[in-house]
């Protein structure tokens, strides 16, 4: 038995059981054979897969804040010594356990089977048959015994998960996905907030490599752990750069391109019926993304724009592309359509009325390109 315990969604009032139904639904799409019931404020989740194929899928699923692998015992002290002690030797085998602590948690109070008597006779129990004393802070094992009305967890460890909220599908929103760092952890932190973030890539055939490809399909990929359905586009974009080119100066060019993409993205959030478009930009980092640019470019849609990142740090970033498995795929080397035909020195103070006059001149069918075969949906 796994048992899966949330977070934030607890403290939701009567919406609460519609969050608990998303997350069962979320795990049995994530886990195919997986048979989820809801028992006291906690998620059983039974399912034939390896501990680690299970570690590996519930540590990506938002709205689990921690899980434990258990196993189940009746309430009375005789089976729950029983199978206590049985947790304890399996988790011996393969740790040096010198101290000991049980940690009992009642979610259900009717019962004779208060806490301090758990705790003392379990206690007692285990450290005979192990031959350890305990050791309240700090132990080596520490055995959870979680009491719920018809039976008993009994565990040694919680490993957390990502927290947030479930992935509501009706909660669409678009990202702009370059091959950076920055773009696919600003991704990930509306996907653990509850979205479901489509993925839109802007690229430039002449700086398109296989290599380059294969670096947006992984992040893609490795973004698609976390929500159950992820539909990335690809643009191609060198057309349209072309005619930016031969009629925008140059300081400007860089701040052209993101508004007209900005644009695409926007007819593609339409297109699905998506509330907001992300972007992965930090205050001052890059030329593009100083207050007078963003103040200047964001205008040129009307669809509100999320910036989880605005006031991160590059360290910050990084640690969470670490941690969600984007940093390795993209410290891969590609070519960025945003510096192409871009000074080395762009326009840091633009005025947001030039922008948009240019941006106005610019001729773009958004329907066209937007293209079904350059959709991928993982």
């Amino acid at each position: 038995m796994i048992i899966v315990h949330y977070g934030e969604l607890a403290l939701k009032g009567k919406n609460r059981s519609q969050f608990e139904k998303l997350l069962r639904k979320n795990i049995e799409a994530k886990i195919p054979d997986a048979k989820t019931k809801m028992d006291m404020g906690h998620i059983n989740v039974e399912t034939t897969i390896s501990n680690k194929k299970a570690i590996e899928i519930l540590t990506k699923i938002p709205g689990i804040e921690y899980f434990s692998f258990a196993e189940q015992a009746e309430l009375s002290i005789e089976s729950i010594n029983k199978v206590g002690l049985k947790v304890a030797k399996a988790f011996q085998k393969n740790n040096d356990v010198k101290t000991f602590k049980i940690t009992t948690k009642r979610r259900y109070k009717d019962t004779e089977l208060d806490t301090p008597t758990i705790n003392n006779k379990v206690g007692f129990h285990i450290g005979d048959k192990l031959n350890v004393p305990a050791r309240m802070k700090d132990p080596d094992l520490d055995l959870k015994v979680e009491i719920v009305k018809d039976a008993a967890y009994i565990s040694t460890e919680d490993i957390r998960g990502v927290g947030g909220f479930p992935v509501n599908p009706e909660q669409k929103i678009v990202a702009l996905l370059s091959g950076g760092f920055d773009s696919p952890v600003a991704a990930y932190q509306l996907i653990r907030r509850g979205c479901e973030v489509i993925l839109v890539h802007f690229q430039n055939k002449n700086t398109l490599t296989k290599a380059v490809q294969d670096k947006v399909e992984k992040l893609a990929k490795q973004l698609s752990k976390f929500q159950t359905k992820t539909t990335l586009y690809i643009v191609h974009f060198e057309d349209i750069q072309k005619d930016i080119i031969k009629d925008v100066k140059a300081d400007y060019r860089m701040l052209i391109y993101r508004g007209v993409m900005l644009r695409i993205a926007e007819g593609i959030a339409q297109k699905h019926k998506a509330r907001f478009l992300i972007t992965g930009d930090a205050l001052s980092q890059v030329a593009s993304q100083t207050i007078n640019n963003l103040e200047a470019v964001y205008p040129s849609v009307d669809m509100r724009i999320f910036t989880p990142l605005i006031g991160f740090d590059k360290n910050d970033i990084l640690k969470i592309a670490k941690k969600i498995g984007t940093y390795e795929i993209s410290n891969l080397p590609y070519g960025d359509c945003c510096s192409y035909f871009v000074p080395e020195h762009p326009k840091l103070k633009a005025r947001k009325e030039e922008v948009q006059h240019i941006l106005d001149k610019v001729k773009v069918d958004v329907v066209k390109e937007i293209k079904e075969s350059d959709v991928q949906i993982y």
